[in-house]
């Protein structure tokens, strides 16, 4: 019995640094998520910014839709009228003259619409 309890122990002890290495393998990167994926999308900000505007102009074909924008204070932008980009869907049933609230994300002097939704 002695024998058999040395080898249990040893192999117990053997295979302690095996595991220890799977626990310090950096885990798998998660995927980043993909809102839709297309022009509109390729930014990556976070979080995203909410504000309230009046649509001022579409461009479904390039995917663009300028707002005129009520001021948004966590980035520190004034009421402005300004560009952004957007998915065809996303502008589907939509107008020039329509107020709406939306969700966007931005770089620079960029901004892609998460969500868009009138008011």
């Amino acid at each position: 019995m002695n024998l058999f309890y040395s080898v249990a122990l040893s192999v117990f002890l053997l295979n302690q640094p095996a595991l220890a290495q799977d626990l310090l393998k950096p885990a798998s990167p998660a995927e980043s998520p993909d809102i839709d994926a297309g022009p509109a999308t390729e930014m990556v900000s976070e979080p995203v910014m909410r504000a309230t505007g009046t649509i001022e102009a579409l461009d479904r074909e390039r995917g663009v839709v300028t707002i005129a924008h009520g001021p948004v204070p966590a980035l520190k932008w004034p009421a402005s009228t300004m560009e952004f980009q957007a998915r065809r869907e996303q502008l589907e049933g939509l107008a020039v003259g329509d107020a709406v609230q939306i969700g966007f994300q931005s770089e620079g002097d960029e901004a892609a619409i998460v969500s868009i939704d009138k008011h």
